[in-house]
């Protein structure tokens, strides 16, 4: 029977199918934490994987519905939470897609989808906790942005404003809740290897052959392709394995004052080559690697 006592920490991670969820999830229940794991659904092979290794290895980990981009869904997962813990202390929200296109050819809606779950949905956890966090006085959340929240790059405009989004709220909420003894933390990951890709968003037009932007969309889709065979790369593998953010996360967990921003993985200080270099011989870059 899984230990609930008072004096156990409590976690609430979201998007835990797959990539950092997953690991983090597992990273938390192992090293003692009850581990709330949350997914949009129950299905799925993440999900199965989960309940075998909670079984097997008798870890204190629950996996629940919640969709973050549905207020009714954050409400009763907050309910069942409050039912079966004496508190939060810890939430981590990691739930969120990528979007690859042109910005003009992503329709409102498309745009609206994205929005929904890597800012509103990330909005609707953080004001679901903090009632009991300014209650008990303390409490830690930790806020999955990206190297993108820092810059962007094309064809990610859509996907870099939610990240920006996120950068800015966080900032806002480390000075508001400070008073209550609750810590505010940003993670900005660089590429990781994660099969985020099967998640991403694309404009229903990607395809369209009369696209304006069809050159740019092929040979982005090149780039990733080489990308993805680069990660693959055993000598690069180590640095885009998942579990070192699930491991940093675990690490912030445990300081008593933690920083605002934390940055791992390749290419998580490229922005900072940006500041540095002229617009135009950034642009200059981007039209080469483009060739647009």
């Amino acid at each position: 029977m899984i230990d609930r006592t008072v004096s156990k920490k409590v976690v609430l991670i979201t998007g835990c199918s797959s990539g950092f969820g997953y690991y983090s999830a597992l990273h938390f229940a192992r090293s003692g934490y009850y581990t709330f794991a949350s997914v949009k659904s129950l299905k799925g092979e993440g999900v199965k994987k989960l309940h075998q290794i909670k079984h097997d290895e008798q870890l204190p980990l629950e996996i629940l519905e919640l969709d973050v981009s549905s207020d009714k869904s954050v409400k009763t997962g907050f309910e069942y939470i409050a039912k079966n813990s004496k508190k939060i202390d810890i939430v981590i929200n990691n739930a969120g897609f990528g979007a690859i296109g042109p910005v003009e050819e992503f329709s409102i809606a498309e745009v609206k989808e994205q929005y929904e779950t890597n800012i509103f949905g990330t909005l609707r956890v953080i004001k679901a906790v903090l009632p009991g966090m300014r209650a008990q006085k303390s409490g830690v959340i930790i806020n999955i942005s990206s190297v993108m929240g820092l810059m962007t790059m094309p064809l990610k405009g859509v996907y870099a404003s939610s990240k920006f989004a996120i950068e800015a709220l966080s900032e806002t909420l480390r000075f508001e809740l400070q008073s209550f003894g609750i810590k505010v933390v940003i993670v900005e990951p660089g590429p990781f290897y994660t099969n985020s890709d099967k998640n991403i968003l694309y404009p229903q037009s990607i395809h369209a052959k009369d696209s304006p932007y069809r050159f740019l969309i092929e040979r982005h889709l090149q780039n990733m392709k080489r990308q993805d065979i680069g990660v693959r790369n055993k000598k690069i593998s180590a640095l885009v394995n998942p579990e070192r953010v699930a491991a940093l996360l675990y690490q912030i967990s445990m300081e008593q004052d933690p920083k605002l921003r934390y940055r791992i993985g390749i290419d998580h200080n490229l922005h900072l080559w940006k500041a540095v270099i002229p617009h135009s011989t950034w642009n200059l870059l981007l039209r080469e690697r483009y060739k647009w």
